[in-house]
């Protein structure tokens, strides 16, 4: 549970690092990752580093997880709905966070069952379709494409 709600809050707020170092501390880079820092050469070396892994790639292993199910996304849902009351949440943030910590438990699971990772890409694709037939998820993705910066309805 503590892995599930540390993503959970990163997410939820919307964490940003500002530097390669803080993206470490948040875990967006491993320590063995490689930082470019002249923006010229971001995509040759992008490029280099793609063309060496793929010389010897193995796909990984299938990874299974323990999530925590539906207690867990109430316990993430209750904040949420703090947030809401203390202003700090709009209605559709709420919605977005519901669906976020849907998938972020594991939807219908339980902690004793393991599920693929094919099942929580799943279970992520049907939740992002189900909140793209809102008009204000809609909305949001509109107002990031014209202005860059995200829309709080």
């Amino acid at each position: 549970m503590p892995a599930v709600t540390r993503v959970f809050e990163t997410i939820g707020t919307a964490t940003v690092a500002r530097s390669a170092d803080e993206a470490r501390d948040f875990l967006f880079l491993r320590d063995g990752d490689g930082i470019t820092m002249n923006r010229d050469r971001l995509l040759a070396d992008a490029k280099a580093i793609a063309l060496q892994l793929a010389d010897d790639y193995v796909p990984p292993e299938p990874t299974e997880y323990a999530l925590p199910g539906p207690t867990a996304a109430t316990a993430m849902t209750l904040v949420l709905d703090d947030f809401r009351r203390a202003g700090k949440a709009t209605d559709h943030d709420v919605v977005v966070g519901k669906a976020l910590a849907w998938v972020l438990s594991g939807g219908k699971t339980d902690i004793t069952e393991t599920i693929t990772e094919d099942h929580l890409l799943s279970l992520e694709r049907r939740t992002i379709v189900e909140l793209l037939k809102k008009s204000s998820t809609l909305d949001r993705i509109e107002h990031m494409l014209e202005t860059g910066k995200p829309l709080r309805n």
